[in-house]
């Protein structure tokens, strides 16, 4: 039987997780000290009885604040007795610093560090398929806890890193937390731009500053508690942008090349499909009308054709009822894709 789950805390990945367990079979519960996060997890679809806690959970998950993370674990240490304790906040060290010894030495205490989310908050943004095909970074615990975390994870679609507290701290320094700050800064400059200015932004844009909506309470949270690892790139980035701006000016294009390659190869560096390989695509670009029905019949054009695709953007043309849809496919597929595609009346646009 699927052992008995409790989550303590029901934002975006609690009741995520709540709906994925839920959804493969297991007991799960859910609370939280806000009860409208209550009444809004239980409309998400989990069932009236997930209000009622079990009185012995087999695991217990901690999906609060990183700031309130260590006095929960505390707490729930000794309010379920025997239970795998699973923290799921971005920071492990600045927690770690604040739980009890015999927590540690219990081995069944560990960080379970879910790489997905979202750019809004809260349990009406939860997916039961949040998880799917994404990583989760275990630290500590004892091989038995280690076990146990994993056989939960796959069940959610899910797939297992290890490692230690320090290496996860950093990791997610550069890869997740700075790109926050990055694209907040960036989207906090529009503040004082020129609506007309605005008026012609584009993709570009938008990509950069796609996760600036994030919950500022949330990532404080977060950043204070990496604030350490967090500095360290920051600096990195700000030495960077400030001989960029000094090249632009004394006009060393050489120098800015330099930066602009340094980046095409740093982003080939990201791992591809199913975390192999890279991600060497190309693209075809689609002109469709902004109706019902016609991204379906430009899906089903592709699929007829037998290639699959990688990746989809949609770009909308300002003040046209259409929008250019960038296909993304494996490198070399990009000619019989476009070429298939003008075959059956489409309006392509070209590729890259």
């Amino acid at each position: 039987m699927a052992p008995s789950v409790h989550i303590i805390g029901c934002g975006l990945i609690g009741t995520s997780i709540a709906l994925s367990l839920n959804k493969f079979g297991y007991t799960v519960t859910v609370e939280d000290i806000n009860s409208d996060h209550i009444s809004q997890a239980l409309q998400m679809g989990l069932p009236k009885s997930a209000a009622v806690k079990q009185q012995r959970p087999e695991i217990v998950f901690i999906c609060v604040p990183p700031s309130a993370a260590a006095r929960t674990l505390n707490e729930a240490f000794h309010t379920n007795e025997g239970a795998l304790l699973l923290d799921v906040s971005s920071v492990r060290n600045s927690i770690i610093a604040e739980l009890d010894a015999e927590l540690i030495q219990s081995g069944r205490v560990m960080g379970a560090h879910p790489m997905a989310g979202r750019e809004v908050a809260g349990p009406g943004a939860a997916r039961a398929d949040l998880f799917q095909d994404r990583v989760w970074v275990l630290t500590q615990g004892s091989a038995d806890s280690q076990a146990q975390a994993g056989k939960l994870i796959a069940d959610m679609g899910g797939a297992v890193v290890t490692m230690n507290p320090q290496d996860h701290d950093r990791a997610v320094a550069l890869i997740s937390h700075v790109p926050q700050l990055v694209s907040s800064t960036l989207a906090a400059q529009l503040l004082e731009a020129e609506q007309s200015d605005l008026a012609i932004s584009g993709s570009g844009l938008a990509d950069a500053i796609r996760i600036a909506g994030s919950d500022p309470q949330l990532w404080g949270d977060i950043l204070q508690g990496n604030a350490v690892e967090i500095s360290r790139v920051l600096r990195r980035v700000s030495t960077e942008l400030a001989e960029l701006s000094l090249a632009l000016e004394t006009e060393d294009r050489e120098r800015v090349e330099h930066t602009l390659r340094a980046g095409n190869e740093g982003k080939l560096r990201i791992p591809g499909k199913h975390g192999t390989g890279q991600n060497r695509f190309e693209s075809v670009n689609v002109m469709i009308s902004d109706q019902p029905g016609a991204l379906a019949e430009l899906f089903s054009g592709v699929g007829s054709l037998n290639i699959n695709l990688e990746d989809v953007r949609i770009e909308h043309v300002m003040g046209a009822p259409s929008g250019i849809v960038q296909l993304y496919v494996p490198a070399g597929q990009s000619v019989a894709l476009e070429q298939g595609l003008q075959d059956q009346g489409f309006d392509t646009r070209g590729r890259q």
